[in-house]
């Protein structure tokens, strides 16, 4: 027997998977997509959205692997925890997403994250930002559903 060799782009919580999920759902919920970014290193929004005139700008981010995702060291484990890495990933997301709001009050602004406890976590501690600036969350699940979970502007 063949064992595959493993790659950080085939887990299910991986940011373009997370993002292609997120598209889909926006697309059955009548959007617009006017920009999907599929590489990761690549600046800008990672999605853009209209629906009935008002754009939707979403940053969106995986979960880190706890293993190397490249390199000599591909597969073997790493020695931080991914809730280190994820906390600045949630960080550089969220500071992305309130700088396109200073530019322009009038656009939506939202993040796309992978179901876990770390970001649930991360986005209750952040309850009254939220709920001041509107922000909105699409949490895809391991299953691929996608939950938006938004807060009263």
């Amino acid at each position: 027997m063949i064992l595959k060799e493993w790659n950080y782009e085939d887990e299910w919580f991986e940011e373009t998977n997370v993002a292609n999920k997120i598209r889909i759902y926006l697309v059955d919920q009548k959007y617009t997509i006017q920009h999907f970014n599929d590489d990761k290193k690549a600046k800008g929004h990672d999605l853009v959205a209209m629906q009935d005139g008002k754009k939707l700008i979403i940053e969106v981010k995986g979960f880190p692997s706890d293993k190397y995702v490249n390199g000599k060291k591909k597969g073997q484990k790493k020695p931080t925890h991914p809730n280190l890495q994820s906390k600045h990933w949630f960080s550089e997301a969220l500071t992305a997403l309130l700088t396109a709001k200073s530019q322009n009050w009038d656009v939506t602004i939202a993040m796309g994250l992978p179901y876990h406890k770390k970001y649930l976590e991360y986005i209750d501690k952040l309850h009254v930002i939220n709920e001041k600036i509107g922000i909105i969350y699409f949490i895809v699940h391991e299953d691929g559903s996608v939950h938006k979970k938004s807060f009263p502007v």
